[in-house]
């Protein structure tokens, strides 16, 4: 077993006076910070490797934390951030990027280590530093360069909204310094629209994101971020947030990052972000053209919902889809291994015993065998009963059963979404959107730089 006593971290630094004593001193707060028996009987640590690279990156984080806490030796301490870089970038990034390196250390460590590397890189960019030390560029971007490769930027839709919150939470723990003055720009455009709908029941916790991701203010509910008004234009940003830091980790600029692209879509929702990677060939541009795209997408989710409201389903129907594996029900649900040709004689079936405004219809087609079917939950729940009659049951064997008299194997679930997206149950919504929300046009043709793909038909008017 490896041992490693913190007494010992090495502190690579040239030979200035001053830059010996900040790099003694922070050392030296550094152990102490440490639990006493970490520094007097030193752990025995089952992964080499991946202990001497946390300690590191543990000293990186303490250092880049107190750059500032000293104005007198405030240069020495970024020399000695910097050296100290540079020792972790030739000893752990010589072949390999930090995700890399960092891909198969448990998940509170990975989380940790990349936090105070890209902490310690966003604070020398920040410092003006010309010779920061740099991980391996990205081999795929530069297959792309090469012609070697063609990369398309593909962003999805609803879905997600149960969990999408955790990731917005990761990104920003771990890349804060990057992601920290863009969020503040757009969520208080987010934080005024929200108060501009005070009297609406969907804020009730406002839009402060900020304050959310930091701790600030207790994070809401999942009912809450779950809700469409919510989780619309929060998935949205969720996605901008992902483009953000491709590119300042990748240290490429927006245009850079879309020259190496040859096209961009999105499923529903997500062709607004398509949209935005398209057109912003600066950091600026981005973040303007994001503010844009999140008041599309607030205006998105609050409009659908209100011409959509929920409505209370009977708990017996809730348990029986619940019992039934297929969760709770919604104006959405997904179909995936059954034909097309099948589900729809299921839909047609169902649809002559509902009067005309709660008849159902095949809205999505994901793929060959993957659909979503809108409509009102309660309905939908009637199709959930006729498609139990014709799927085969769980587990169960038909090997021995004629090929002709099997029963179709397939999936049957209800998405998060409480709003019939794609369905003509939000008729005249985007008249509303367009002309009395958004007041004016977001995008011209020529603002998009690289083919911006239809999400169904994968047409695309830009060359």
């Amino acid at each position: 077993m490896p041992v490693y006593d913190l007494a010992k971290i090495s502190i690579p630094v040239s030979t200035k006076p001053d830059e010996w004593v900040a790099a003694e001193v922070l050392r030296d707060d550094f152990i102490h910070m440490q639990p006493q028996d970490a520094v007097k009987v030193t752990a025995e640590l089952e992964n080499k490797t991946e202990a001497s690279v946390e300690l590191t990156a543990k000293f990186l984080a303490h250092i880049a934390s107190n750059i500032d806490n000293n104005s007198q030796s405030t240069e020495a301490r970024i020399q000695v951030l910097l050296n100290v870089l540079q020792h972790f970038t030739s000893l752990y990034l010589a072949t390999k990027d930090i995700h890399s390196l960092c891909a198969s250390f448990v998940s509170d460590t990975r989380k940790s280590v990349l936090a105070a590397y890209f902490s310690a890189v966003a604070i020398l960019e920040n410092k003006g530093i010309s010779s920061i030390p740099r991980q391996p560029q990205s081999a795929l971007l530069n297959a792309a360069v090469s012609g070697k490769t063609s990369i398309f930027a593909l962003f999805g839709g609803q879905g997600t909204n149960e969990v999408y919150f955790d990731e917005l939470q990761s990104l920003y723990d771990i890349y804060q310094p990057y992601v920290l003055p863009f969020l503040e720009v757009v969520v208080a455009d987010l934080i005024g629209l929200a108060q501009e709908e005070a009297e609406s029941s969907y804020f009730t916790y406002g839009l402060d994101v900020v304050s959310w991701l930091s701790g600030a203010i207790e994070r809401p509910p999942v009912s809450y971020l779950a809700s469409v008004p919510i989780s619309l234009p929060l998935i949205g940003l969720t996605q901008l947030l992902q483009y953000l830091i491709v590119c300042r980790v990748a240290n490429l600029n927006p245009s850079q990052i879309r020259d190496r692209i040859a096209g961009a879509t999105g499923h529903s929702q997500g062709i607004v972000s398509a949209v935005v990677l398209s057109a912003s060939d600066t950091f600026d541009v981005l973040t303007t053209n994001s503010r844009k795209a999140l008041r599309w997408l607030f205006y998105c989710g609050l409009r659908g919902q209100q011409a959509f409201p929920p409505v209370a389903i009977e708990p017996s129907l809730v348990q029986d889809t619940l019992d039934g594996g297929e969760g709770t029900p919604s104006p959405m649900l997904s179909i995936t291994g059954l034909s097309f040709e099948d589900l729809d004689k299921q839909v047609v079936k169902t649809n002559s015993y509902l009067p005309a405004n709660s008849r159902l219809a095949v809205s999505l087609h994901n793929g060959p065998r993957a659909f979503v079917v809108t409509g009102p939950p309660r309905a939908l729940h009637g199709l959930v009963t006729n498609l139990r009659k014709v799927r085969a049951p769980s587990g169960a064997d038909q090997s021995k059963v004629p090929y002709s008299k099997r029963k179709p194997v397939f999936s049957v679930r209800f998405l998060m979404v409480e709003v019939p997206y794609h369905s003509d149950y939000l008729g005249g919504v985007t008249d509303i959107v367009v002309d009395e929300d958004l007041e004016e046009e977001l995008w011209v043709p020529s603002d998009l730089k690289i083919p911006v793909y239809h999400t169904e038909t994968g047409e695309s008017p830009i060359v």
